[in-house]
């Protein structure tokens, strides 16, 4: 392999320092480090092919002029070779690919240690910045822990319990930051080692950069030079240009000198031929007077016939009527007589108890069938017909062709004719016999067979002469061993026997047939002896077996004469076994006589040692063998190797050792030409003559070849064989040159320009002066040989050919019949340039010489061939041409493109070389001279002069008719052949008139058109297609237009091409309510009009629009626009006399009043039209706004996500197809394991690569359907992402209808229209690319922030990515001020593809749902953010009812705890914290609500009473606070610790949820006392407040005064009748947790009676309370007799209550009576 090909620069290589390595010298240690550079190695390569834009944005080492230097220059100078000389100044073009690819690799790299650099900066920034907030963490928790400890020392629970919270928090985030600390150090040592890395690579290129600058600064110097070099020849070319530019003009101002004259000349002969020609015109018009006569007479001829024909025809209809309704009267009779005899049918199956319905059913099945069964014989009629038709069709093309082309189809007596037959002799037949008993002996004894089986006795030679055999045909499939020479010696086909066949001898004699040889009799009754060898019998052959043994090799001597030389002779006398092919065996029979002068012996010794494992002789030794005797010995040979062999057989004879030469070859090719010199005389111009050599292979091989023309033709093209139906085929293909010439199947490739017809030649040779009797004969084929069939062409008048008769089979060679430009020279190749020729077969070539130039010309020819042993064949060929005196100008007069009854003249100009005058007669074809003329018809040139001839052209109708043969009625193409005949001049002077003859019509697709109803405020387009019929361009324009109609494009005027439609929009506009019926006329560039009748109906509508187009501007996906528009009323007055009124046409007037309208948007477009149905009163408008709101189709993203989302898993198989490659390969052998362990032996590196190799690919994925993609879905946004990166814009245009309706409008679709009326918008809708996307969310732009607590606050954020390639300034909308949603950060200006996160908060302070639209604003768009969520009220249930909790009597100093239960009923958690009005700040400083609470006694308001004395809390709530998860319960423990006695302890707890609502409120309300017995339910006689200053408990001992309780009565009077009033007191009982005390008590009335005379009744009188309980007290006052019910009474009981102590309580008893009602 060429080492500037195969591997990189050495000198680049070394360059590179230690680390690079050379390719060619360390392949197995893998790549060299310069493979880094394959992609640039690989756009460099791509230079010089069709990739050079790859290189064209290197500003900074190469320009546009260094790609063409190294395209140009470098290609030829220094194409193939990679390394700069020493010696040289210049650099290759291997060098400079290799220094640009070496700038990019360190390029590449400085890049790389700049990101790794910037990298690294990064992440230490990162780290410092999370350092800073672990420091400021770790400060912030020993702040927390302190205030925790003075907290917890002052006994503040709920601030100890938010610290802890707090803390816990600081913790987490601290945990967090530590974690992301480390994780920071990580990448920061893992981005430094990549830095690391980066630097040492680019380290090692240091040296290679310095060398790369030295050797650019070298290139720019090279540069710089070339530069100067090409302006020097730019110099040069200029002046050289500017030379030639004086020569062309003076040449030019000579041309225009000689076309003066030559035009003064043809003016003078025009003139002329006009005075000539003048006599003829009368004589034409004449002619064609009566020719219109004649056909006016036969055209009333024929219409007289046509009045006839259609008399007849009527009569004929009217006869055929009667006869028809006669037919029909008889086939209705025939039905009717069918269906009774079925009905009565049916009557009798009915009867006689069959089923009817299955008999009937069962012969329509079978009528059914009939009917089928003879369709189908008919329509296979008709199909066997069809395809006899196209077999007849075939036939008859198949015999078009071959009379067109007979050389191309086997013609059996033409061939037959070219067959050379072989000399008739007569077979020798004594010599057949005697040659047929030897060899049935020898093989007998031998037992030769094929298979190395038994013999077989009855085989027999047979010598076949090869010019008498015809071969076989190849469609019999035969495997054919084709002999050598003019005899073959082969098997026979059905028996395997070998024949042989002699020459027919001249006179018949011993070799009679009839003689058969001597057979010795057998007789049975013959008795034999043995008889034993005598004593001297016994001697001599003891000596001579000494002798034998001895090997003495004896002289012989005869008459006195020493034999001397070889004493055998072999025939053949060389062992050649010739052509074989490997694997076949191949066997020869050689026969050995003795050319001694006596008896002889033959030994076979040995053969050469190279051919023992090839060839094996079966030989017998003869024993003693007289002078002229043979033997025979058969050599096989069965080849393995495809390579010539030699050697010898080695024999000991008696007279001494002699060898037989041994040969085996191999096929060749040995190809040849009859002659190398060609010499083609004088031969005129114009004329043609063929020449042929004939090219023979005489070997065995086949070979491609390819005749070329050396001198100044273009490279050849190699053909291919082909054949097909009548050997003729088209190819079609193109080729591309292969350095072998062949295809995959060893035949030439075919390359064609066009369509051509390829011929199949095929000639054979007869075979070389090879011996006819040594041939070889193949074992294992016992098919007979195949030869080619014998052809050869006809020699064509006059030419010289070089044929002979050639046998043997030809190779099929691809000729194309293709017209190639005649060179100057005028010679050029002939049908074949290249094919295949095959073995011991030859082919003609041709070479045609045809020459334009006059002159002597020698061209060079060469036959080149695909064997590498075979040599170019030159061919040299010599040519004299010299002109004809007479010859035209122009041989192909061009009249362009006529039009029919137009007259078309042109000069053709003749000139005569000869120095003598020559009489010349003009000829016209017989069909054109109707149409053409050619004027004078006979004329004299005198010598050396010129003479123009006026031809006139006037195409007529008639010229189809006229000239079929030389017009084309499809194209219209005219081919007018023309003569000139010169006196004494064999050939004459032809050319060819060439016009196209067409129309000039242009044609409407549609005779009239229809408007229909017409607005008057809308103008109705209709388009119409106008068709130019003529091949020629046509200017039109519509003229004489209407004001109301206009014509576009371009007002109606414009030009036509040949054969093309194009659209008219015909516009009308019509201006009042009427009936329109006009014309309009299209007129032709040469003043032909052509007609189009219109109509329309002018409709004035009741209501009009402002605007009938509405024009959006452009609008992003996922953005809106909207236009407004007016809808007017302006019918105020009925009176048509004074204004237009509206109405249709001319019908009658819309009436005044209120007219509705409803617009109707089609299904499909984005968008949206409100108020869609309305009403508009009479001289008033209503504003109508349109909506467009554009989006991509659910369909088009479903498609985009089925395609991405396969393409994803087709990437996924594909790494888990690679990470299981690699896993196995990685994977330990089981089988190593065992051979350490065992000692068995290892898989081979076969196995393992083998099962590596188990593994069949990826995975096969199955294809998403668009259909399974669910909407809201990955995919599905994924697929919304990739379309709307890629979407490219797009224009629609819609038409929106408005129906108008007198009358107040009702529901939607329901409106009484008049389709006449209705309005039309049209509306244009651009939809552009959008800047902005969201990228957030799977690309949504709706942000839910669902269902969220009244109070509480959630943030989301929401990512934008700027997609466009501006940067964006981006601006927000302003949200609701006082609504939830608030959006936390600002915005800021964004570059592409960079994105920016908002943060958006939401909190809701009402129940209910809220949605909000944040608009992102650009230049080029808008984005609109839809935020929405649901407001939420926290469902907290609570235990405690009516919101008291009465906590009951205690002992002061003991406690009482109370659970209350909080459920948290939303579905959401909850945050609650429980808070006491006790705790609160503003209560310890100001005592104004303890003075306020007095003056409202018995309030209802929330109120605190007194606190401890100690300073702790009276009541406590044990969680304050914490997380209500959704559904869940906690139970609060509420304690009631008071540390004095009081009646007036009372708090007030709230349930605060998320830090700011407030969910419930309890009043806590609880007695302390120092005794365990109560008394409750008096009036209040004291205030509910304690005082302020401190009571110091009253001793037992002075408490000798009992308390005193107030009850108050009042007794109701009603209709002279007092009711009784009822109080209760309660007594009760404290349980305490002293054991000391007591657990119950009792209580007792003293002094009833002093009550009971004021009418007070005390139930129960006494009783016992237990702990904890109480016991009700009920005291009725019923007003005693004269009692004065304006006078209070006054009284009282004493109560006695024992517990631990005897406590006395005064119940002071009021009472009075009160009037009215309860």
């Amino acid at each position: 392999m060429d080492e500037t090909q195969g591997s990189p620069d050495p000198t680049l290589s070394a360059s590179l320092g230690g680390g690079m390595l050379q390719y060619h010298s360390q392949v197995d240690t893998g790549p060299p480090p310069s493979s880094i550079l394959g992609q640039e190695w690989d756009g460099l390569r791509s230079l010089t092919g069709d990739e050079p834009s790859q290189y064209e944005g290197e500003a900074d080492l190469w320009s546009e002029s260094d790609v063409m230097s190294l395209t140009d220059e470098d290609t030829g100078a220094d194409h193939g070779r990679g390394r700069h000389k020493p010696g040289s100044d210049k650099f290759s073009r291997h060098e400079k690919m290799r220094m640009l690819a070496l700038r990019r690799h360190l390029d590449g790299l400085s890049e790389e240690v700049a990101t790794k650099e910037s990298i690294v900066q990064t992440t230490r920034e990162e780290l410092g910045q999370c350092r800073e907030t672990v420091g400021a963490l770790e400060t912030e928790q020993d702040e927390i822990y302190q205030q925790m400890e003075v907290s917890s020392e002052g006994g503040n629970t709920a601030d100890v319990y938010r610290l802890e919270s707090r803390h816990h928090k600081v913790c987490v985030e601290l945990g967090a930051e530590r974690e992301l600390e480390m994780n920071l150090m990580e990448r920061l040592a893992a981005a430094e080692l990549d830095l690391s890395r980066a630097d040492l690579e680019r380290g090692k290129f240091l040296l290679a950069e310095d060398e790369l600058r030295d050797k650019e600064d070298r290139l720019a110097a090279e540069r710089t030079g070339d530069a100067a070099t090409r302006a020097v020849k730019e110099r040069k070319r200029a002046d050289q240009a500017v030379k030639r530019l004086k020569g062309t003009e003076r040449d030019h101002f000579e041309a225009l000198k000689e076309r003066d004259r030559k035009n003064r000349q043809a003016l003078s002969a025009a003139k002329r031929s006009q005075e000539n020609a003048s006599k003829y015109i009368n004589e034409t018009l004449n002619k064609a007077r009566q020719k219109k006569e004649c056909g006016e007479e036969r055209a009333r001829g024929h219409m007289e016939k046509r009045v006839n024909t259609l008399l007849n025809l009527k009569t004929d209809i009217n006869t055929n009527r009667e006869n028809l309704k006669a037919v029909q009267a008889r086939n209705r009779h025939q039905e009717q007589k069918a269906r009774e005899a079925e009905e009565q049918e049916m009557r009798q199956l009915e009867e006689s108890g069959q089923n009817v319905q299955a008999v009937m059913m069962q012969r329509k099945k079978l009528w059914q069938m009939e009917e089928e069964k003879r369709k189908f014989h008919f329509s296979q009629h008709q199909k066997q017909a069809a395809l006899i038709s196209g077999i007849l069709e075939e036939e008859k093309q198949m015999k078009r062709r071959q009379k067109m082309y007979p050389q191309l189809f086997l013609d059996p007596k033409r061939e037959k004719a070219l067959i050379a037959a072989p000399p008739k002799r007569k077979p020798v037949k004594m010599l057949q016999r005697m040659s047929l008993a030897e060899n049935n002996e020898s093989l007998e004894g031998d037992g030769v067979r094929e298979d190395g089986g038994d013999s077989a006795p009855s085989e027999e030679l047979v010598f076949v002469d090869a010019a008498a055999q015809e071969s076989s045909s190849s469609d019999d499939g035969d495997d054919l061993f084709e002999g050598y020479g003019s005899a073959n010696v082969r098997e026979a086909p059905g028996e395997g026997k070998l024949m042989e066949e002699l020459a027919q001898p001249e006179f018949e004699g011993l070799w009679n047939k009839a003689h058969q040889p001597y057979q010795v009799p057998k007789d049975e009754d013959t008795a034999y002896t043995l008889k034993y060898p005598s004593k001297m019998e016994r001697e001599i052959m003891a000596a001579a077996l000494d002798k034998q043994r001895a090997g003495i090799v004896r002289r012989q001597v005869a008459a006195g004469r020493e034999f001397k030389g070889c004493p055998f002779v072999s025939k053949p006398g060389v062992v050649h076994f010739k052509d074989f092919d490997v694997g076949k065996p191949y066997r020869k029979k050689v026969v050995l006589t003795n050319v001694s002068y006596s008896v002889n012996f033959l030994k076979l010794v040995d053969l050469s040692e190279h051919l023992k494992d090839f060839v094996d002789i079966e030989f017998e030794p003869p024993g003693q063998m007289s002078a002229g005797m043979s033997c025979d010995m058969l050599v096989s040979f069965k080849p393995l190797i495809n390579e010539d062999l030699g050697g010898e057989i080695q024999f000991m004879a008696q007279t001494g050792p002699f060898t037989v030469p041994f040969k085996c070859t191999t096929k060749k090719c040995d190809v040849s030409v009859d002659t190398d010199c060609i010499d083609f005389g004088v031969q005129v111009i114009g004329e043609t003559l063929t020449k042929r050599i004939k090219l023979t292979n005489k070997g065995a091989k086949s070979t491609c070849f390819e005749f070329l023309k050396i001198t100044g033709m273009k490279q050849p093209t190699i053909l291919s064989a082909g054949t097909s139906l009548g050997r003729m085929t088209t190819a079609e293909e193109t080729f591309q040159p292969d350095p072998a010439l062949t295809g995959e199947d060893g035949r030439p490739q075919t390359r064609g320009r066009s369509k051509q017809t390829v011929k199949i030649v095929e000639e054979s040779c007869t075979g070389g002066d090879e011996d006819t009797g040594d041939e070889d004969q193949q074992l294992d084929d016992p098919e007979e040989t195949e030869t080619s069939e014998k052809a050869s062409e006809e020699n064509p008048e006059g030419e010289e050919s070089t044929e002979g008769s050639d046998t043997g089979g030809a190779a099929p060679v691809v000729c194309f019949e293709e017209e190639d430009d005649i060179n100057l020279d005028g010679m050029r190749l002939g049908q074949v340039t290249g094919g295949e020729v095959a073995p011991f077969s030859s082919i003609k070539l041709e070479i045609i010489y045809q020459p334009t130039i006059p002159g002597r010309v020698d061209v060079d020819f060469e036959l080149r061939f695909t064997d590498d042993d075979s040599s170019n064949i030159p061919i040299r060929a010599y040519g004299d041409a010299i002109d004809v005196p007479v010859w035209v100008e122009r041989r192909n007069v061009d009249l362009k493109i006529c039009m029919y009854d137009r007259l078309y003249q042109d000069a053709i100009v003749i000139n005569n070389r000869a120095t003598s005058a020559l009489r010349l007669t003009m000829e016209v074809c017989k069909e054109l001279r109707n149409h053409l003329e050619l004027l004078p018809k006979t004329a004299y040139i005198q010598a050396l002069s010129q003479f123009s001839v006026q031809m006139k052209f006037l195409p007529r109708h008639t010229l189809i008719e006229d000239a079929p043969e030389c017009f084309d009625r499809e194209t219209g193409v005219l081919e007018a052949p023309m003569i000139i005949r010169v006196a004494d001049q064999t050939t004459p002077v032809p050319f060819t008139v060439h016009a196209v003859v067409a129309s000039s019509d242009l044609e409407f697709d549609r005779p009239d058109l229809d408007f229909g109803f017409c607005s008057i405020h809308e103008s109705v387009t209709y388009t119409v297609n106008l068709t130019n019929k003529s091949i020629l361009p046509q200017k039109y324009g519509f003229v004489g237009l209407p004001q109301f109609v206009s014509v576009q494009p371009n007002d109606g005027f414009g030009t036509l091409l040949p054969s093309e439609t194009i659209p008219v929009d015909v516009i009308f506009s019509a201006e009042k309510a009427k009936e329109y019926f006009f014309e309009l006329t299209c007129r032709s560039g040469i003043n032909r009009d052509f007609k189009l009748s219109c109509k329309a109906v002018g409709v004035h509508t009741p209501l009009e629009l402002s605007h009938s187009v509405v024009h959006f501007a452009a609008t992003a996906l996922g953005d809106s626009s909207v236009a407004s528009f007016k809808v007017v009323n302006s019918h105020t007055d009925a009176n048509e006399f004074t204004h237009p009124v509206p109405r249709v046409g001319k019908g009658p007037v819309a009436p005044v009043g209120p007219t509705s309208f409803e617009f109707i948007v089609p299904k499909g477009p984005p968008i949206s039209v409100y108020p869609s149905v309305g009403m508009v009163k009479p001289g008033m408008a209503i504003n109508v706004s349109i909506k467009f709101s554009p989006d991509l189709v659910d369909e088009d993203i479903r498609q985009e996500a089925a395609r991405v989302g396969t393409k994803a898993l087709e990437a996924k198989a594909r790494q888990e197809y690679e990470e299981e490659l690699t896993a196995r390969k990685n994977a330990p052998d089981p089988t190593e394991k065992n051979s350490k362990k065992g000692g068995k032996k290892p898989k081979s590196p076969a196995a393992k690569v083998k099962a590596s190799q188990s593994l069949q690919g990826p995975k096969p994925v199955v294809p998403l359907k668009p259909e399974d993609i669910l909407q809201g879905s990955d995919e599905y946004s994924a697929g919304r992402s990739s379309l709307l990166r890629q979407f490219a814009g797009r224009f629609n245009s819609y038409t929106i209808p408005c129906f108008v309706a007198s009358g107040v409008p009702g529901d939607p679709g329901s409106l009484p229209f008049d389709a006449n009326n209705t309005l039309y918008i049209h509306v244009h809708c651009p939809e552009v690319k959008p800047s902005l996307v969201v990228i957030s969310n799977q690309g949504n732009n709706v942000t839910d922030f669902g269902e969220v607590s009244i109070g509480q606050r959630v943030i989301k954020t929401i990512t934008i990515q700027n997609i466009s390639e501006n940067t964006l300034d981006l601006k927000q909308s302003v949200l609701d001020c006082h609504g939830p949603f608030q959006v936390l950060n600002a915005t800021r200006d964004l570059d592409p593809d960079s994105t920016h996160t908002l943060v958006v908060a939401f909190e809701p302070a009402q129940s209910e749902p809220f949605y909000e639209v944040l608009n992102i604003k650009c230049a080029t768009s808008t984005l609109g953010l839809v935020l929405r969520g649901q407001g939420l009220d926290p469902l907290v249930k609570l235990s405690v009812t009516d919101g008291v909790l009465d906590m009951g009597y205690v002992l002061a100093e003991e406690e009482h705890t109370e659970n209350v239960k909080l459920e948290n009923s939303s579905t959401f958690a909850i945050d609650y914290r429980i808070t006491l009005d006790s705790m609160s700040k503003g209560r310890g400083n100001s005592q104004l609500d303890i003075i306020g609470q007095m003056d409202h006694k018995g309030s209802e308001d929330l109120k605190v009473g007194p606190a401890n004395y100690n300073g702790r809390s009276v009541f406590d709530c044990v969680p304050c606070q914490g997380i209500l998860e959704p559904g869940k319960k906690v139970d609060i423990a509420v304690t009631f610790r008071p540390d004095h006695p009081s009646d007036l302890f009372a708090d007030v707890a709230r349930v605060e949820l998320f830090g700011k609502r407030e969910g419930h409120v309890i009043q806590l309300r609880g007695v302390a006392k120092t005794k365990i017995m109560y008394v409750a339910g008096g009036d209040e006689i004291a205030p509910p407040v304690e005082s302020l200053c401190v009571t110091p408990p009253v001793e037992e001992a002075s408490q000798t005064d009992p308390l005193p309780v107030l009850l108050t009565f009042q007794a109701f009077r009603q209709d002279k009748t007092t009711l009784p009033a009822v109080r209760e007191l309660h007594v009760g009982c404290v349980r305490t947790m002293a054991v000391s005390q007591k657990k119950n008590g009792e209580f007792f009335f003293d002094n009833l009676n002093a009550v009971t005379v004021h009418g007070f009744q005390v139930e129960p009188i006494k009783g016992m309370v237990d702990a904890g309980n109480t016991k009700k007290v009920t005291i009725t006052w019923t007003p005693p007799k004269g009692h004065d019910a304006n006078q209070p009474l006054n009284s009282s009981v004493i109560l006695n209550l024992k517990g631990d102590v005897l406590e006395r309580y005064n119940i002071l008893l009021q009472s009075l009576v009160v009037s009215g009602e309860r």
